[in-house]
């Protein structure tokens, strides 16, 4: 009898796809709160709330993948990848937000 080896899935690219979709939206609601506002302490506020928000989603994304890897669903390079992209997402988020605290009216 031969023993049976379970082949992994390709998990694809919606682990990377998902960071960047947080920064995108991110983006999305600060670029809109700004041109809605222009040089107004409501752009900022909406600016630092869609960051922690933003944030807060990076980090359960975070949680998730490390789940997913350790369960065997997310193969090591796949985890890599989606790790880096998370990693770039955050950044993103970061210097996203950056002049909404540089810059107050």
């Amino acid at each position: 009898m031969g023993r049976r080896v379970k082949a992994l899935k390709p998990s694809g690219g919606r682990p990377i796809v998902t960071a960047l979709v947080i920064w995108f939206a991110h983006f999305m609601v600060i670029w809109a709160a700004g041109e809605i506002w222009p040089h107004q302490w409501t752009a900022n506020a909406v600016a630092w709330g869609a960051t922690a928000i933003a944030l807060l989603a990076v980090g359960v994304h975070v949680v998730r993948l490390k789940a997913r890897h350790a369960d065997g669903r997310l193969p090591g390079w796949s985890y890599r990848l989606a790790r880096g992209a998370t990693a770039i997402a955050a950044a993103a988020v970061v210097f996203s937000a950056l002049p909404s605290v540089v810059l107050l009216p």
